[in-house]
């Protein structure tokens, strides 16, 4: 007995020390929640006919909190105040603050203002709809809105809908019907009266329902459109419909005040001058004597660069004209930028800083590039070595720099496919205009071939309206290429590096080789943008073929 007692006493000492070395871990409490809230009751009931109540209670599954009302619960036809809007439990209780109309259909949009109170799931859509008369309204438009100029879904406009064909309903008035675009672009105006009406698209920045801002994005049809029926078996419930029954391309207006940004000097005898806007005619008048300076206007046509031949040492004023805006612009000799502190050591003397571009590349020669227009050269050479099997090839080729504005200088040399270079340039050969001369130059490349490139071949197809179309090719939105052409054609893209392109084309009304937005105010629509409707794979040395039927 007193040796089983014994035993026992020392296996419960072992299990409690077991127990006590346990590891103690926190319940994880499952999988992480990522649905909505769920609506399970409203009173009064979607579809109340003869309303007048004060309150309107949502009742959910689970607790939740309101995310911006006032932006994310559109009414309509819009309150003048809004409603007040409070979380009890697991309901939210909205209520009204203006006197609703007599006789009329309201609908209530939630677009993402109720969320789970937990993980913030958003409750992306839910209707809800009431009538102060006997019956509620039941016709409905659908559609939806692309951005003009990149066919891409726009979303978070509102869509406003008015009774009546004035020009003046965006600017001045309030609609009679609101709603918002989705994340694909679609709208839905739900619950409305039968009949015609302007619709218009608008990006409100300042929430009044307005078009009264120069940076609101609008977008609008002349034709009326006319509500139809909403029957049962349409999706108009899931916002799924097969056709939509209006497209509005949006738009932002062009600016029109152009305005010369303050000139940047980065380095000596260096300004750039931005401007705000696109420009077509560019000219200066020096107030007094007139600099000595080579002129760069940019691919866009909305900065213009200035490399002075020799240091500016006293203010100077000139008087700039892009397209008869005119300013003044006073220059300063350039100031160094202050180090911050002493260095230590000698300091290094600044050198012209170049650089290569095109290496290797089959089509293209190798093309030196510099940061300041370098001084007419008569002849410099160029050291190309290249690696044979026992023993390394060198060619040495002379080139000059030319007496123009240099910034950049194609070398042009004999090379073999699939062979590795090495090319050197000893220093002190190029002198920039601002007296620093370059350091010794060296790159290596092997050379692509053929075969390493792809080609398009496109096939463009227009149609016989006598307009001028602009079509681009695109990678990784970077223009390739851009063409303007009047009529049908094909076009060959040679020398393609292998990945996926894009082709886009324009009909460019006013032929100024650009596409315009709209204008509201003149009633002009933007510029109809069209794209291919896939991107086009380029593969190594192969080439594909594609037709584009633009406008047709």
């Amino acid at each position: 007995m007193r040796a089983n007692t014994y035993i026992t006493a020392i296996v419960s000492l072992v299990a409690l020390f077991l127990a006590g070395c346990a590891k103690i871990t926190t319940p994880t409490g499952g999988p992480k929640d990522s649905t909505p809230p769920k609506v399970l009751k409203v009173e009064p009931a979607d579809g109340t006919v003869r309303f007048n109540e004060k309150y309107i209670r949502i009742w959910f599954d689970e607790f939740v909190t309101v995310n911006n009302p006032n932006e994310n619960v559109l009414i309509s036809p819009p309150l003048t105040k809004n409603p007040d809007y409070t979380v009890k439990g697991k309901s939210l209780v909205i209520k009204f603050k203006d006197t609703l109309r007599a006789n009329t259909t309201y609908n209530m949009v939630f677009s993402e203002a109720i969320k789970d109170f937990h993980e913030g799931n958003p409750l992306s859509y839910f209707h809800y709809g009431f009538s102060t008369g006997d019956s509620l309204d039941d016709y409905m438009i659908r559609g939806n809105i692309l951005d003009a100029k990149t066919l891409a879904p726009a979303k978070d406009f509102y869509v406003l809908l008015y009774k009546g064909n004035a020009d003046s309903l965006p600017l001045t008035t309030m609609p009679n019907y609101v709603a918002k675009s989705l994340a694909d672009g679609s709208f839905l105006l739900k619950n409305i009266a039968p009949g015609d009406y302007k619709i218009f698209a608008l990006k409100d920045i300042n929430s009044n329902f307005r078009f009264d801002l120069p940076n609101e994005e609008i977008a609008f049809q002349e034709a009326v459109v006319t509500a139809v029926r909403a029957l049962p078996d349409t999706a108009a419930d899931s916002l799924k419909a097969e056709l939509p029954l209006v497209t509005l391309m949006s738009f932002a207006g062009a600016d029109s005040v152009q305005v010369l940004s303050r000139y940047d000097n980065p380095a000596a005898g260096v300004y750039k001058f931005p401007y705000k806007l696109r420009f077509v005619d560019f000219s200066v008048t020096p107030e007094a004597e007139a600099l000595d300076y080579f002129e760069q206007i940019n691919a866009t046509h909305d900065t213009v660069t200035w490399y002075l031949k020799t240091p500016l040492t006293d203010t100077v004023f000139y008087y700039f004209n892009a397209d008869n805006h005119i300013d003044t612009v006073k220059l300063i000799p350039y100031k160094e930028k202050s180090s911050g502190g002493r260095g230590r050591g000698q300091q290094t003397t600044p050198k012209l800083s170049v650089s290569f571009t095109n290496a290797g590349e089959y089509h293209l020669p190798l093309t030196l590039r510099f940061s300041y227009p370098v001084r007419p050269t008569d002849t410099f050479s160029v050291w190309v070595y290249s690696q044979q099997q026992d023993h390394k090839d060198t060619v040495v080729y002379h080139y000059t720099v030319p007496d123009t504005f240099t910034l950049q200088l194609p070398l042009p040399m004999t090379v073999t496919e699939k062979k590795s270079y090495s090319v050197m340039i000893p220093d002190s050969v190029f002198f920039g205009y601002n007296g620093l001369t370059n350091d010794t130059l060296r790159t290596q490349f092997t050379t692509k071939s053929e075969k390493d490139y792809g080609t398009l071949i496109m096939n463009y197809q227009l149609p016989d309206d006598g307009k001028q179309y602009v079509v681009t090719l695109w990678s990784n939105d970077k223009i390739v290429q851009e063409d303007v052409l009047t009529a049908s054609k094909t076009i060959t893209y040679p020398f393609l590096n292998p990945g996926a392109y894009r082709v886009s084309a324009f009909c460019d009304e006013n032929r100024n080789g650009r596409w315009d937005p709209g204008d509201y105010r003149k009633k002009l629509q933007p510029e109809t943008m069209y794209n291919f409707p896939t991107n086009i794979n380029i593969r190594a040395y192969w080439d594909s073929e594609e037709t584009f039927a633009i406008g047709m």
